[in-house]
Order: C-alpha cells, then structure tokens, then sequence
C-alpha cells in the first residue's frame, strides 16, 4: 500500500495543540494526584479501582478537526510501563483508521521516546507503527513516548452504512488515535481482522483528552467531559477523561439532540438526529433499564456516564467504553429489532469492556456472550416465554439453517478463519447456544454466580476462553468440558 500524503500541522494550529498538553505525566511520577482527573469517569464507589491496577498506560491527547477539510490533526503523550516478564525492544501502536473498513488515512510525522527523536517504520499494511527501544525497556520501566499525527477522515455516501467518517452529517471517529498494541508472551498482537469482524484488540489505559472542534458541533465522547471552553476563532475545546478503559471514541454532529435519564447513579444520555426523537427517547430507556438488569444480575457498572449515539450504521450497532453505536435504520425502520440491539451493545461494557477477550482470535467470547446475555436480559425485564423464544428464533433455527448449508465450523478460531457468510451463525449463534446449554446445565443460581465470579477475575484484565471455562467449572463443581466440546469445538 502506497503511503498517504499529508500537510503537517501549521504552526498555528500546533500553538494551540502544544499548550494542552503542557505539563504531562512525566516517566516515574505515580503520585495518587495523577490519577484525580480520571477519577471524575468513575463513581465514587469504585474510583479506588484505578489504583489497584498499577501502572497501566496513560494516554494524553490533543485533537483539532477542521471541519471543511475532514483532516484530524494531534498530539499524544503516553506514559508506558513495561509490565511484561522480559525486556523490550520496540513497542507497536495500532493506527486503526488505516484499515480497509475504516477508509480513512493516518500518517505519524513525529515520534519521540524518552524526549528523543525516534525512527519509526509502519508494519501489518500500515495498521501498525514500529518503534524502536533503545537501550531496551527493563520489566518495570517507564518511558514516555508522544506522536504528532494526522487523519485525513472518509466522507461516505449517506445511504450506506459506515462506522469511521462522515455520513448523514454524523462524524463518527472511533479509534482515532494511535492505539498501543497489546504484548502477550508470543509477541505484539498485530493481526488484521477482516471487514465483519470487530478489529480492536486494545487493553485498559486512562485517558485525558482535549478535542478542538466548531462551536456548533456536538461532542460525544468515552469518558466524561468535565469541561469546555469556546475559542476566539469559533472553536471549542472539550476536555474528558476516562478510564480505565480499553480505548476511546468521538463522535459529533451539528444536529444531535439528548435525552437524558440516570441508573443507579450512572447519568444514561441518548444522541439522535431531530427527526427521531421519539425513537431516542425509546432507545434511552432500553439501554437504562439493560445497565439496572445487568448490574443486578452480573455486578455494578462502575462509571459515572454511559452514551447511546444514532450512528449510520443501518441496522447494525457497535460498542466502545461508555458510548455504543445504534444503526439509524433501527430508528426508522426496523423498530422491531431495536431493543434486542441497544442491549446486546450494553451487554459489551461488561464483556469486552470491564472483561476483556481478545476480540480477533477468540470472536466467540465476548460476542456469544453478549448475545446470550439478552436471554438474561429477557428472564428479568419480560418473561420466560420471550427468553425462549430468543433462543429458538435467533440462535437454535439460523445454526441449524447454517448446519444444512454446510457452513458449520469450529467456534474457537479466528475471525480470519471465517466467512462473512458463517461468521455471525457461528460467532454470535453457536456462541449463544454454548451459554445457553452451560445455563442448562447448572441451573439459574450457579450461571449467575458464575458470571459475577468472572467478571470479579478478570475485571478490567483480558480472558480467554480456557479461563473461563476453568473459572466455570470451578464455581459450578461440574465437568464442563463435554458441553464446551459439543459447542465450540465440534463441527456438526
């Protein structure tokens, strides 16, 4: 893939970028002030959570958009502890707008590591960014590293639907900045995962980020925003915080509109476009009460704020920390599967975003159990018979319908080993129906417990389907491992 070519950012515009993010975290300083800013994302019940978890990344950001060229222009700081067992030689960022289902363009023009001015190379079809280490990061060590980059952002045609650029005069940005990849014993995780699937692998940081933008834009963002101040030029700038969570989104538009409602101390706010007021107000109290049925049945959602943003995204939703996504089709047109998608995307801020999987090569974990957990949902807020009949209707029939077609397949494996024509009866379907027969098999009580357990492991860390099943089977006192056989590794 041929580079993009970009301006660099005018003097002027670094004026403003370089002053927000004057006095950043410095390596070494872990002082409990440092953490204050992110405090205000969480509720105060569960704002000691951040420094149970050590030093995690903390990120710093500076973003400016003009408008009329739909060209993003930054600045970031990260503050990077090597929590590994071994040194390291480079560390990779993600620059997920570079992929193909993105459409947009990010160039790095400046890295520095440690205040030093560092090489860098792009690997994995320019989705990832190589910097070298030099000397080599002990276990333990800090170092500061800060990127200057661009985004030029797609303008895409209103009637289809897109998850990054502009569309029905919503600006959707999730992902915009460069992610840290995420270091396992085998390696950088820097796998490309095909158009269907969702592409981020990201773990949990903290965040403070500024975004400049037209006064008349409306921002929604991951986090909070605790403040905003209007620019002599006809700009504003809204500064958040968040965290800890696995990544942070943006999207604004000139015409959104709010509705707002509260869930156990979580402020629930709904964006929409003025023509579907009355399907925002809908879609506000779905995502409340699925936050009460979850909290209840799985364990509290820990933050201060939590944004469900119209999105053009047909019929589809998507989910981030804090925000989700929901399909302007779902508004308009297709109300009848509108609940079902608001609480499937509520059901990711607990698995994907408190417990995280990875979401490239074990799709089935965070997505099946989502989707499974809508049964849940359904127990609670409406009835067995509509839990069951979510079963037969949306799982048990379109797998065996998959099973005619020939188009079953192991469930563990990577999206990249899928179709777009099997992914989601094998992902979301067959995914569901291993819950579903887990549920069976211990009952109510035990399933529950084993959720509320699992999300105690692994809140705020990463699973994998081996975890899980081992935390299963220990709540339950059960040999699980003929149901885990049947479902996720059998082909019928």
């Amino acid at each position: 893939m041929v580079r993009p070519s970009f301006r660099l950012p005018s003097p002027v515009l670094m004026l403003i970028l370089l002053p927000l993010l004057a006095g950043c975290i410095e390596p070494g300083q872990v002082a409990e002030d440092h953490l204050a800013p992110y405090k205000h994302s969480l509720l105060p019940a569960f704002q000691g959570d951040i420094a149970s978890l050590g030093e995690i990344p903390r990120y710093r950001i500076a973003i400016s958009l003009d408008a009329d060229a739909l060209t993003l222009t930054g600045r970031q700081q990260v503050l990077y502890t090597n929590n590994e067992g071994s040194k390291l030689g480079e560390i990779y960022f993600r620059l997920y707008p570079n992929l193909p289902q993105f459409g947009g363009q990010m160039q790095i023009q400046r890295a520095t590591v440690g205040n030093r001015d560092t090489s860098f190379t792009y690997e994995a079809g320019n989705t990832a960014l190589k910097l070298p280490l030099t000397p080599s990061l002990l276990p333990g060590e800090g170092v500061q590293i800060e990127l200057d980059f661009t985004v030029q952002v797609p303008r895409a045609d209103d009637d289809e639907p897109h998850l990054f650029g502009l569309s029905q005069g919503i600006l959707s940005l999730p992902n915009f900045y460069p992610t840290l990849a995420v270091h396992e014993a085998a390696g950088w995780h820097l796998d490309m995962a095909p158009e269907f699937s969702d592409a981020v692998f990201s773990e949990v940081a903290l965040y403070e980020v500024n975004v400049t933008a037209p006064l008349d834009m409306v921002l929604v963002t991951s986090g909070s925003a605790l403040d905003a101040q209007p620019n002599p030029d006809g700009t504003q700038t809204v500064y958040c915080t968040g965290g800890p969570m696995r990544d942070f989104s943006l999207v604004m538009s000139r015409q959104f509109q709010v509705a707002s409602t509260t869930a156990y101390g979580t402020t629930v706010n709904s964006y929409y476009l003025p023509p579907d007021a009355s399907s925002g107000q809908a879609v506000l109290q779905h995502a409340a009460a699925a936050l009460r049925a979850y909290s209840d049945a799985f364990g509290p959602y820990p933050f201060a704020e939590f944004d469900v943003v119209e999105s053009p995204l047909g019929n589809r939703g998507m989910e981030y920390p804090g925000l989700i996504l929901i399909g302007t089709d779902l508004y308009r047109t297709r109300a009848e599967g509108r609940e079902f998608m608001v609480v499937h995307e509520v059901g990711h801020q607990w698995w994907y975003g408190l417990v995280g999987s990875d979401a490239v090569n074990h799709p089935w974990l965070d997505e099946g159990l989502t989707e499974y957990s809508v049964y849940v949902y359904d127990q609670m807020i409406h009835s067995q018979a509509a839990a069951d009949e979510l079963v037969e209707g949306r799982w048990l029939i379109p797998y065996q319908v998959a099973v005619g077609k020939g188009l079953d397949a192991v469930a563990d494996q990577s999206s990249l080993a899928f179709s777009e024509e099997n992914y989601e009866y094998i992902v979301y379907a067959k995914g569901a129906l291993f819950f579903h027969a887990l549920h069976q098999a211990v009952g109510d009580q035990v399933y529950l417990a084993i959720m509320r357990e699992y999300l105690q492991q692994y809140k705020y860390g990463t699973a994998t389907p081996a975890d899980f099943l081992r935390l299963a089977e220990a709540v339950s006192g059960q040999d699980l491992d003929p149901i885990y056989q049947e479902w996720v590794l059998t082909v019928r």
